[in-house]
């Protein structure tokens, strides 16, 4: 890791966990200045969002889709000072703060012999979730992620989420390591909802009024393994205090037709989100890619609306 790598993780580690000993009511005040910091300072993706939300409520009023977006913009605020939160405090003081429901359906997987995956979409507060699943279950869990561009943010996040023993897999290791374990009962966490790269192997299925592509390799995987499927729906009951409700989608991936596994799971994900829509990462590059043939998706008519002025700039 490079010098500069290693100076941005050390302040990560140590601010955070400085500020993670502050009271709820430094926290709260903490977050309100982050909010108005990515809202009116940056504006952090706010084109993108509103774009997002218009695509996935056309039914909504302007002012509801406003509403929602300065909702989830809040709680994004909050999901910072709740990472701070849980590298100060451990385990326990984020156990008091997120529950999470129908562990019976673990159990039954585990102790018949067949691993789970867990595949749950970027609800906050995941990070919670993660450690907590840790705990209150049986077997080893292995939380496949995509690793960030920059070492140093990338080893912090890589330690907080595996300090109470969960392996960490990158997305490109997944394969080989679940080939060699498929005989060890297991928790697999996959966060589904990332876009795909290998386009050509992914899943087009319509999503919140959009044609989207899906990774097959939530398909691929509990086909291979045998796995039992869940989806976990997070719900922020108060503030800071989080719910995971998991549900069956099926204890016989390979009995399904090719594609019904994902479509069974962007369905549930998509009524949660209908739900709770502020309660998803909305800065998430969801729609990067169109089918041939149709209208450019919001991001990428957002990036064709900006060419223009970025090659005006340039000529200047």
């Amino acid at each position: 890791m490079e010098l500069s790598q290693r100076l941005i993780y050390t302040l990560m580690n140590k601010g955070f966990a400085w500020v993670g000993r502050a009271s709820w009511r430094t926290l709260d005040f903490l977050s309100g200045w982050i909010y108005k910091s990515l809202t009116r300072g940056l504006r952090y993706r706010r084109t993108l969002v509103a774009a997002h939300l218009q695509q996935a409520f056309p039914e909504l009023s302007e002012k509801a889709r406003q509403d929602i977006e300065k909702a989830f913009y809040q709680l994004f605020a909050d999901w910072m000072v709740e990472v701070a939160f849980m590298h100060a405090r451990g385990w326990e003081a984020v156990a008091e703060r997120f529950e999470i429901k129908n562990l019976h359906l673990f159990d039954e997987a585990h102790d018949r012999g067949q691993s789970v995956i867990l595949a749950m979409g970027h609800q906050f507060n995941w990070e919670w979730g993660g450690w907590v699943l840790r705990r209150v279950t049986k077997a080893p869990i292995l939380c496949v992620y995509l690793p960030i561009n920059a070492a140093g943010p990338d080893r912090f996040f890589r330690e907080l989420r595996g300090r109470y023993g969960t392996e960490m897999l990158p997305l490109g290791r997944m394969g080989a390591r679940l080939a060699r374990i498929r005989h060890l009962t297991h928790t697999l966490i996959l966060m589904a909802d990332q876009s795909p790269s290998d386009l050509a192997r992914a899943h087009w299925i319509p999503f919140l009024n959009r044609l989207t592509a899906w990774h097959g390799g939530l398909e691929r995987s509990a086909q291979l393994g045998d796995y039992r499927v869940l989806f976990v729906e997070i719900v922020r009951v108060a503030r800071h205090r989080y719910e995971a409700y998991p549900s069956l989608l099926t204890d016989t991936p390979a009995a399904l037709p090719p594609g019904e596994l994902t479509r069974q799971y962007v369905a549930a994900l998509e009524a949660s989100l209908r739900r709770n829509p502020e309660n998803w990462l909305w800065t998430h590059r969801r729609w990067k890619h169109s089918p041939p043939g149709l209208l450019s998706s919001p991001e990428e008519a957002i990036q064709n609306r900006q060419k223009p002025e970025i090659e005006e700039g340039a000529r200047r």
